[in-house]
């Protein structure tokens, strides 16, 4: 048991774990239950790979961890967070849904979510090299 309850993963770390630069085991270990928003879904393999197995890598993430799908309760906190922050829809609705889940974001690009719901949690991972 990890201590924490759950992880909400940004498209990023997907990304980066397609391309070797995370230590997906490492991280996961960190959290009891690991979570998708379907947003991220689609954005992770919306991405231009350069090679099927980044593809392939991804898919069997998102095909063990649990997608979360936009209800009533996220729509309405990402209308609130357009209400008083500057922040783009997708990273809105990836808040709204750790919010949701109580979950903490795990996300390599911090400075699109902070100051906009202190309420939760972000952790930023270690990547084992730069792209």
């Amino acid at each position: 048991m990890s201590g924490i309850k759950a992880g909400l993963l940004d498209t990023n770390i997907l990304i980066y774990r397609s391309k070797g630069l995370l230590d997906f085991r490492a991280l996961s270990s960190r959290y009891d239950n690991l979570y998708v928003s379907a947003i991220t879904w689609m954005e992770a393999l919306g991405f231009n790979f350069s090679n099927p197995q980044e593809q392939a890598g991804i898919e069997a993430i998102l095909n063990a961890i649990q997608v979360v799908h936009t209800d009533m309760d996220i729509i309405k906190q990402v209308i609130s967070y357009r209400q008083t922050r500057k922040i783009k829809i997708p990273d809105a609705i990836i808040l709204a849904t750790a919010k949701k889940l109580d979950a903490e974001l795990v996300t390599t690009n911090d400075a699109d979510f902070k100051g906009i719901d202190t309420g939760v949690s972000i952790f930023v991972p270690t990547l084992i090299s730069s792209i």
